[in-house]
């Protein structure tokens, strides 16, 4: 039987309830999922509720329509879509999202290093002189971050990974744009200066200084915004 558990929204709530009976093997791939009106009468909540959920589900990959039939669970029953947790009401957790960053963004400055061609040292200088020539534009400032991290990205020749970044794009903006608005505030030349450090490491092709500058880039602009990030010791 079908249960909520999560104290999400509604609707996250019934996708999460969903998901649980096909982790549980309940319903497998190709079975026709209850009704509409099944599963608002299942989980208490209102039909235009689990509609909404189901529409969420179809657009991961994880439930397809067949017309006249109803819904049912896809052959890729995990989904096609990855989708940040998300909880009503609460903003985005950036102390979570700079411990990811730091984790994924000093491998990916490790392998940039070694295999960045000179189309992508160029991409990241200029994203570079854009952050610097509009410093005081926080919009532009941190778009031209973005396009920083993205050229570092594009640079570990891996599409997988690139794809991830460009994913976190819009989340990674909303944290870097209240990054910039502090710094200009109080951090004065930090950010830039660690911009630098990273991108010479890369071009010199020196892998674990650029690991490290990274590492350094992360854990500062994380305690620019008020956030110590657990130490890796």
């Amino acid at each position: 039987m079908l249960q909520l558990e999560r104290p999400d929204s509604l609707v996250q709530r019934v996708v999460g309830a969903i998901r649980a009976e096909i982790d549980a093997g309940h319903l497998p791939a190709e079975s026709r999922l209850p009704t509409e009106q099944q599963l608002s009468e299942r989980l208490n909540v209102s039909r235009s509720v689990v509609r909404e959920a189901i529409a969420q589900l179809k657009s991961d990959g994880i439930l397809v329509a067949r017309r006249g039939a109803g819904s049912f669970i896809s052959q890729t029953p995990s989904g096609t879509v990855f989708r940040l947790p998300s909880q009503a009401g609460r903003k985005l957790d950036l102390a979570q999202l700079f411990e990811m960053r730091l984790w994924i963004e000093t491998q990916a400055a490790t392998a940039a290093a070694r295999r960045r061609t000179p189309a992508d040292l160029k991409r990241m200088k200029d994203a570079i002189r854009e952050m610097e020539k509009k410093r005081n534009d926080f919009e532009a400032a941190s778009a031209a971050d973005v396009a920083f991290h993205r050229a570092i990205a594009s640079a570990t020749k891996n599409e997988y990974f690139l794809a991830f970044h460009d994913f976190l794009r819009g989340q990674l903006a909303i944290a870097r744009r209240a990054q910039w608005e502090n710094t200009a505030l109080s951090a004065g030349d930090y950010a830039q200066r660690e911009h630098g450090e990273l991108f010479d490491a890369i071009e010199r092709g020196d892998h674990r200084a650029a690991a490290a500058s990274a590492e350094r880039h992360l854990r500062a602009a994380a305690k620019r915004q008020g956030i110590e990030l657990p130490s890796n010791d």
